[in-house]
């Protein structure tokens, strides 16, 4: 008779207890409710609720709720957000007027700003625009840990006034909460508030550093950030930083508040957001339904790829081939992987004994049949093996025993190998180890391992301008004058980082949309954390008689803020924006650096953002002139000179050079093509020009004349 763990026993009782309402739950929640408060404290679950979505099918919402003892945090459409009890999770999932409760865990935290990469400067000067764009107009969101909020860097360019209008802190101490309290945390949305409170409750400088990248002004350094003139509105949440148990409901949550802020102030609004979840099949529906109603005209959220690039994450099995597989690592003494198949398959499990790859010997093995889906735990050689099936959804669980660890041998992960015709999908909770094929016999069966599909939700999801990270700046230089390489240097500048997450999504759509710098980055850090003032630091700043620090970080984390500033500035250029057209603008605007002549693909995106570029194409569209360039001349330069244009070659031109003149409102107001005939410099009048915008548009078959520029009289 095979032994049973008592885990895997909770497990057996919960699929047979609530095999009718097991479709309706997320896999985080099923998981939930088989565990004790033990098993709860090491998933990091350390209060008595879970944080949640919740849609009913039938009956009074709110009736309901009260009757479970759920606390409502938000409402997003017929979606509830709430805070349930855990004692009362079984009982309300099995109610049939229920129709899906959900979340997710383990979400993850995924300068300089590089401008010359990005092309900002002439955004940030206006040079060739009607105006400079630094995000005046536009609010600024963004939800992390580790805020510092007297960081000179989120002051106006005076540093008289700060620009954060709104912070909300999860970590606030109890005192700070009387009468102050709210289901996301202690608001504080005064300047008299803010400065007393001075910085969020943790530990940490991620925030800081992101939200500098985003919308920093520098300060009097060379760290400036993109969108310096956009008001802020930051949220610290302990479930952004507590990686163990950071929660999808929750954080829709904190999304849903920013946006809400951005109407009461009237402002359009770009929340970035540097926090990832595994993208779990069929898991996600109400997470996803929820943000692809909080975002639209004048609201975009910019999420991170990732940063599991480099992870062998994704296994298929393609129908017609025989057999697919690769190793299942393990943390904390269990391992994880879903499987997605439309049709029954075989999984074979075997316990491999060597830590060595080369004479790894499989010593016993297990077999389940999908059509056919034991019921039973399968235990071999210290392996607790199940494997539930929801729909075409499949989640295998392997738990070791602390005192069963001594008899697997040097190595504990669990081989795996799936068999059968039909296609099948595997994503692994950790990082797969794929095995040499050094064997004599060359079995190629456990060695299937991908590094692609790794990108994290919310950034698969169709309505997020999702971001991946470029190699932006090969090494820095600290405080102490050493120079640091950093992290993420493994290919030369220019080129997609190793880390960076790459598509597809599991159900076949192309991403991330863009990649931006995001290797050694150098923007602002926490005064109040002492991780600010290691070798990354770079340099301190004096403001108000404190010392403040700019460090390097390398990140999805990092390129993410960099995206979402400059779609700030172009928020300001057109408030109207909406997700679908910032995506349409990347991909008639960004630069193609791809390495497999095909865009958009699933490194790259579309490409690296083009600041000036996504700016003059919005204008474009605004003033109906299709024949604008995107770009400037890069071998001429135009200037307005009291009612006339002034071009400005760097060398004579051979070829004939045409100029035309448009109105804002996109008239046609001089047309003119010259032959310099050795000359330099042209003065063009307008005719009846008055003080206002005109377009200027250069084209010539000769390089670097040709571009436009946007001039004002």
């Amino acid at each position: 008779m095979r032994k049973i763990s008592i885990v895997c026993l909770l497990l057996l009782v919960s699929t047979y207890l609530f095999a009718d309402s097991a479709e309706r739950m997320s896999f985080a929640i099923r998981q939930l409710m088989t565990l004790d408060e033990a098993g709860r404290r090491g998933m990091g679950v350390t209060t008595d609720k879970i944080c949640a979505f919740v849609r009913f099918q039938s009956g009074d919402a709110e009736v309901l709720l009260s009757q479970y003892g759920c606390e409502k945090v938000t409402q997003i459409g017929d979606i509830f957000i709430v805070n349930i009890p855990l004692s009362q999770l079984s009982a309300m999932a099995a109610d049939e007027s229920v129709e899906r409760i959900e979340t997710h865990v383990d979400g993850r935290q995924m300068l300089d700003v590089t401008p010359q990469w990005v092309n900002n400067l002439p955004v940030r000067t206006g040079l060739g625009l009607p105006q400079a764009y630094d995000g005046t107009g536009v609010l600024l969101g963004i939800i992390d840990g580790g805020f510092d909020l007297t960081h000179p860097s989120f002051y106006d360019m005076k540093g008289t006034t700060c620009r954060i209008k709104g912070f909300v802190d999860d970590y606030a101490a109890d005192e700070e909460t009387i009468g102050k309290k709210t289901v996301l945390g202690r608001e504080y949305l005064t300047q008299e508030e803010l400065m007393a409170k001075q910085h969020s409750g943790d530990a940490a400088n991620h925030g800081t550093h992101c939200l500098g990248i985003a919308a920093g002004s520098g300060y009097g350094t060379n760290y400036k950030g993109i969108a310096y003139g956009a008001d802020i509105f930051a949220v610290s949440s302990k479930n952004a930083i507590e990686s163990l148990f950071a929660n999808s409901a929750d954080q829709t949550a904190r999304v849903k508040r920013i946006f809400d802020y951005a109407d009461e102030i009237g402002k359009p609004c770009v929340i970035t957001y540097s926090i990832g979840f595994r993208h779990l099949p069929d898991d996600a529906v109400l997470y996803e339904e929820a943000l692809s109603q909080l975002v639209g005209k004048g609201k975009v959220m910019v999420a991170a790829a990732g940063n599991d690039g480099d992870d062998y994450l994704y296994v298929e099995k393609a129908a017609g081939t025989p057999t697919a597989g690769s190793v299942m690592t393990h943390q904390s003494s269990k391992g994880k992987m879903f499987l997605m198949s439309e049709h029954p398959f075989k999984l074979k499990c075997l316990s491999p004994k060597s830590v060595s790859m080369t004479d790894m010997e499989m010593v016993d093995s297990v077999l389940f049949d999908t059509q056919h889906l034991s019921a039973d735990s399968l235990v071999m050689r210290g392996h607790h093996i199940i494997l539930e099936k929801t729909g075409s959804f499949y989640t295998l669980t392997d738990r070791i025993n602390d005192h069963e660890i001594g008899i697997l041998g040097d190595y504990k992960g669990l081989a795996f190998a799936i068999e059968g015709d039909e296609k099948v999908q595997v994503l692994g909770e950790y990082s797969f180890i794929n095995m040499p094929e050094v064997h004599e016999g060359k079995d190629t069966r456990f060695c299937q391992a991908r590094m692609d599909y790794n990108i994290g939700m919310p950034g698969t999801l169709p309505s997020m301008v999702t971001i991946g990270a470029l190699n932006g700046r090969a090494s820095y230089v600290n405080s102490q004058g050493e120079t640091k390489e950093g992290y993420g240097m493994r290919s030369p500048e220019g080129t997609l980082a190793f880390f960076s997450s790459k598509g597809p999504t599991f159900d076949g759509r192309i991403k991330p949309d863009a990649v931006a710098p995001g290797v050694n980055i150098i923007s602002a850090g926490n005064s109040f954390c002492e991780d600010s003032y290691g070798t990354s630091m770079v340099t301190k700043t004096v403001f108000k008689g404190r010392e403040y620090p700019w460090l390097a970080m390398s990140g999805t984390s990092m390129a993410t803020p960099c995206a979402a500033g400059i779609i700030t500035l172009w928020m300001q250029a057109d408030p109207t924006l909406t997700p679908d057209r910032v995506k349409e603008i990347l991909q008639k605007t960004c630069k193609h650096i791809d390495d497999e002549g095909v865009s958009p693909n699933n490194k790259y995106g579309h490409g690296l953002i083009d600041a000036y570029a996504g700016v003059v194409e919005i204008l474009k569209q605004s003033t109906g002139i299709q024949t604008i360039s995107s770009h400037q001349p890069t071998a001429l330069r135009i200037r307005p000179a009291d009612g006339q244009v002034s071009l400005q070659f760097n060398t004579a031109p051979v070829q004939p050079v045409s100029v035309k003149v448009y109105s804002v409102a996109g008239q046609l107001l001089m047309e003119q093509t010259l032959h310099p005939h050795g000359n330099t410099s042209f003065l063009l009048p307008v005719t009846n020009a008055s003080k206002g915008i005109y377009i200027v548009q250069v084209n010539s078959s000769e390089e670097g004349l040709t571009g436009s520029e946007m001039i004002r009289f």
